[in-house]
């Protein structure tokens, strides 16, 4: 059995091929021989449905990576217009988050642990988010540049925001509960997940984000389809070189920024310029 998935999966088959292969060969089998027991392979079937059931309820959750952008971006402008607003500044730290995933989709352990001036480095105009190669899931150094539309609200929240948040304490943690401690992986899901539920209608979790990327990628800018990998922090097997890599997530990081970027001003409103 194990031979036989593998030689569907080696056609290229759509996972929903591949479980009505085996839900007919199940059926065909136990009505051949109904005195066997065919419970493992029954398994397998239900196993492969449910694979299909969680594929397509995650494809409903996708968003275009420049809504939600946009959103970030929006809502963070809210929360500064209504500052005395009791959750005003929890609502500019969890659209922060969501702007920085929308555009750096880093795993939610290197979003919990990000640190101020190790992790988000300030360059001359904007701000480069960087991993150790030891805080890698492939042990290669991760370095991507935020959007530029993101260095004001990175300074408004690192200059207020944060300090109002850690009441009195201090650690180099970016990001800050309502406590002032440092904001624990769980909270930021809940964050992150609860306010794009609110946002969206469906919650996008940290992971989530990357998926969102990948798609935008391939369905907006097709003919670079390769800084997908690049850009979430995987490895081509051709790319010997750490250094190629490490250009090659600057490059994609730029290319995902731009693409974003020349999307959001396309559906932008055009002003009626005509003389009144």
């Amino acid at each position: 059995m194990k031979a036989y998935l593998v030689e569907l999966s080696d056609q290229d088959m759509a996972s929903w091929t591949i479980w009505g292969r085996l839900a007919g060969l199940l059926c065909t089998i136990e009505a051949m021989m109904p005195l066997q027991d065919f419970r493992w392979l029954r398994r397998i079937v239900r196993y492969l449905e449910r694979q299909i059931v969680n594929r397509r309820r995650k494809l409903q959750r996708l968003q275009p990576t420049h809504i939600i952008f946009d959103w970030s971006l929006k809502h963070m402008d809210d929360a500064r217009r209504n500052p005395l607003h009791r959750v005003a500044d929890r609502n500019y730290r969890d659209a922060l988050i969501i702007g920085l995933l929308s555009c750096c989709p880093i795993r939610l352990a290197n979003l919990t642990a990000m640190e101020i001036d190790r992790h988000l480095v300030r360059m001359t105009n904007s701000f480069m988010l960087r991993l150790a190669p030891a805080e890698t899931k492939t042990g290669h150094p991760y370095a991507a540049p935020l959007p530029e539309e993101l260095t004001q609200p990175f300074d408004h929240y690192l200059a207020s925001v944060r300090p109002r948040l850690l009441k009195g304490l201090s650690h180099d943690r970016l990001w800050v509960s309502e406590r002032g401690t440092p904001m624990a992986a769980r909270t930021i899901h809940d964050a992150v997940t609860s306010s794009t539920e609110a946002a969206f209608g469906q919650p996008i979790n940290a992971h989530l984000f990357r998926d969102c990327a990948a798609t935008f990628v391939a369905l907006e800018d097709p003919e670079h389809i390769g800084v997908v990998s690049p850009l979430l922090g995987h490895i081509d097997p051709r790319a010997a070189e750490q250094h190629y890599i490490q250009a090659n997530q600057i490059v994609a990081g730029r290319r995902l920024r731009s693409s974003v970027a020349e999307l959001r001003r396309s559906l932008r409103p055009k002003t009626d310029r005509r003389p009144a």
